[in-house]
């Protein structure tokens, strides 16, 4: 958990607020106070460099079990061209199931989710806006379901957020993948911004994006139909019991003998 940004503490900031205040100008130095809830340890200090971070919003790689995995760090411009390439780049290996990771992912374009949640649902809903109790639009998936009769998992956690959330909720109430971490973080609201006259800037909550079978976002998150924590002993010790549990769905293994296939994984292709 990030407890304070330089001196500023961080109980009840917007997240909006604690992203102007972590970034700045390049080459200077921003200092987080870190506190990790699963350890008996006090806070810390972390000093950061600010600097441009360019990161390439799909990834994609094969197991040596025939499943794939792809996943998507956010849903900007570039994950359009980065999901076909994994897309087809998978399918030409002949998987037996794919994973798709979405965790820490917080989100990003609502047409880029349409898109990723098009290669398992086609056509099919994909999220419905609702203003004041009704639904008043009801958006669909765009492409082609080249993955809609492959066997999936979608790996989610408290920071999948938004359209990572629209995705996950998407192909779950479609019954086309099993969700597989922790609940995600609640984020499904329809804003509105407003110029005022001094300059300034107001966001409105004038609506909230729900699943396909209407099911909230906002504030409330998804429950994965698999629940699994990962631990800071887990990412001390690079165990990934969540990325296991995929694996061993997918293979019809135990979860240690999944973790073992999975450890000899090479990355064909970033």
């Amino acid at each position: 958990l990030i407890v304070k940004i330089g001196d500023h503490e961080t109980t009840g900031m917007a997240v909006e607020k604690a992203v102007t205040l972590i970034r700045g100008e390049k080459g200077t130095v921003v200092t987080l106070t870190l506190f990790r809830p699963e350890s008996n340890n006090p806070p810390f200090e972390v000093n950061i460099v600010r600097d441009e971070i360019h990161v390439k919003s799909v990834r994609w790689k094969m197991l040596p079990s025939k499943i794939g995995v792809i996943e998507v760090k956010h849903f900007n411009d570039d994950t359009e061209d980065g999901l076909h390439e994994a897309v087809r780049s998978v399918l030409r290996e002949h998987p037996v199931g794919v994973i798709l990771d979405v965790r820490n992912d917080p989100g990003g374009f609502l047409r880029t989710a349409q898109i990723v949640a098009g290669a398992w649902i086609g056509n099919e809903v994909v999220a419905k806006e609702r203003k004041q109790g009704k639904v008043i639009e009801v958006l669909r998936g765009i492409g082609r379901a080249r993955l809609k009769d492959m066997p999936t998992v979608v790996l989610v956690n408290q920071g999948s957020a938004s359209a990572a959330e629209i995705v996950a909720g998407a192909l779950q109430d479609h019954g086309l993948a099993t969700i597989v971490g922790t609940k995600t973080f609640g984020k499904g609201s329809v804003q509105d911004y407003q110029i005022l006259p001094d300059g300034s800037g107001l966001k409105i909550t004038i609506a909230e994006w729900i699943t396909p079978k209407e099911r909230a976002i906002h504030k409330v998150g998804l429950v994965p139909d698999v629940t699994v924590d990962l631990t800071s002993d887990d990412y001390a010790a690079r165990r990934d019991p969540q990325f296991d549990r995929a694996v061993a769905i997918l293979t019809g293994a135990t979860t240690t003998s999944a973790a073992a296939a999975s450890a000899g994984a090479t990355s064909t292709a970033t």
